[in-house]
């Protein structure tokens, strides 16, 4: 930010006209802006304190990196990436000097909890901006927000905000300037520079500024946080009236200082904002809360996604192996009805071949089978007390000596060629008296009929 002096702004004394130029810029920027807004991506809606009390600004960044307006009542695209400006009066700022070994972080929370500057909840919340190192030392600013952080004054919905950044790293670059004075909802602003960067910020109430200013930069100096007092004190954003009496007092405390002023006279606005390539994140517990609790939601909708798609794509699958099955069904069907004729007259030759059977098979005789199963009696050792051939079954009984020989005339019995055709089923021999063995065996066909016809 390069505001010119104070000489330079009373020098004409006149408003700038503005020419039909002018309105064609801002014709082509509100084209551009819609251009922009429609696709997006890597855009940026900032959310600002106004000078005025409990109003907020909104700004649009172009891709030129270049801030436009934005109404409030214009939609936010879906893609962009909304940033909200915490209000000075929320926030906890405090310089240090650390040692250059070790963790930041740990050694800023140790340096704070033993001045008892932290209450409940701010560590959280706490960020680290680093000023200047030294051999020894380094100076950082601790800045967090102040717990428990009520959000009064900001819009309804600044909890679902991506980022949360503070007033001093979005109000531009100017490495010249020592002391800023800003106007913010209605209450003036301080901040102390070093080399461009912050080291101490604070609201300012009543008639006391060039008085607390002049403390401030005394015990910053004492401390070596600042080296010098400021030499150039800029202000902005703060109605012309109010500057004159603000530069009134600074000059009493600083009277070396040089004085930069916004060069719109009576707005009373604050000037377009800076965004800095690296971007800070200062989340309240409240958005953290949300967050997390938007990325359980987000992970479980993510969770139930993924169960719908496996489940999608098994429906798919078993529809797809159900519909080749069916048509391999159905054309198993097409080729069994194609073989329905044939099968009907082998059938049909089959019943006339078992009719014709026991006419012409030699192993259905009852004769014939008999003979077969006398042959291993072995001269009368074994005596057949029955025997019975009936719809292809054969049933057989008889006595031996002894169970040896039963067991070996059943196994003679099923290794005759003209008893293969026939499933043996024979039960355990049985003492039918003194050197008697009683057993039977049952024989059945392949082809005999299972029940009445």
């Amino acid at each position: 930010m390069n505001l010119p002096t104070e000489q330079t702004e009373h020098a004409t004394g006149q408003k700038a006209p503005d020419p039909e130029p002018g309105a064609n810029r801002r014709s082509d920027a509100k084209e551009t802006q819609r251009d922009f807004l429609k696709k997006g991506k890597d855009c940026f809606v900032l959310e600002r304190p106004g000078s005025e009390a409990l109003v907020w600004e909104r700004w649009l960044q172009t891709p030129d990196r270049q801030f436009q307006p934005f109404a409030r009542e214009r939609r936010i695209p879906p893609l962009a990436q909304r940033i909200l400006t915490i209000p000075t009066s929320c926030l906890f700022a405090w310089p240090l000097w650390i040692a250059t070994e070790g963790t930041v972080r740990e050694l800023v929370l140790l340096e704070l909890s033993g001045r008892h500057l932290l209450r409940k909840g701010m560590e959280n919340s706490l960020l680290v901006m680093p000023v200047c190192e030294r051999e020894d030392r380094r100076l950082v600013l601790a800045v967090s927000v102040e717990e428990p952080f009520l959000g009064e004054g900001l819009p309804d919905d600044w909890k679902t905000a991506g980022r949360f950044e503070i007033p001093i790293h979005t109000m531009g670059e100017d490495l010249s300037t020592d002391l800023m004075l800003w106007s913010e909802w209605g209450v003036l602003q301080l901040a102390f520079f070093r080399a461009g960067k912050p080291v101490w910020f604070c609201g300012v109430r009543g008639d006391s500024m060039g008085s607390l200013a002049r403390r401030v930069a005394i015990r910053l100096q004492a401390e070596e946080i600042l080296e010098h007092s400021p030499r150039t004190i800029t202000i902005t954003g703060v109605r012309e009236e109010l500057a004159d009496k603000c530069i009134s007092e600074l000059q009493r405390a600083f009277p070396e200082a040089r004085f930069q002023r916004d060069p719109r006279p009576n707005t009373g606005s604050l000037p377009a904002p800076h965004l800095p390539l690296e971007l800070i994140d200062l989340p309240p517990m409240e958005a953290v809360s949300l967050r997390h609790h938007q990325g359980k939601k987000s992970r479980t909708i993510a969770v139930i996604k993924a169960a719908l798609l496996v489940y999608l794509l098994l429906l798919i699958w078993g529809t797809g192996d159900l519909l080749i099955r069916h048509h391999a069904l159905k054309k198993i069907r097409t080729e069994t009805a194609q073989l329905e004729n044939s099968a009907e007259a082998a059938k049909l030759e089959s019943k006339q071949w078992q009719t014709l059977r026991q006419a012409i098979d030699p192993t259905t005789f009852a004769l014939d089978l008999l003979s077969a199963v006398a042959s291993p009696t072995q001269g009368g050792k074994v005596r057949l007390t029955l025997f019975s051939l009936e719809s292809g079954r054969l049933q057989l009984s008889g006595e031996a000596t002894d169970v040896s020989q039963a067991y070996a005339f059943i196994e003679q019995l099923k290794q005759n060629p003209l008893l293969q055709e026939y499933e043996w089923n024979a039960g355990q021999p049985q003492l039918a008296g003194k050197n008697s063995v009683r057993f039977d065996m049952e024989g059945t066909r392949h082809n005999a009929p299972t029940g009445p016809e």
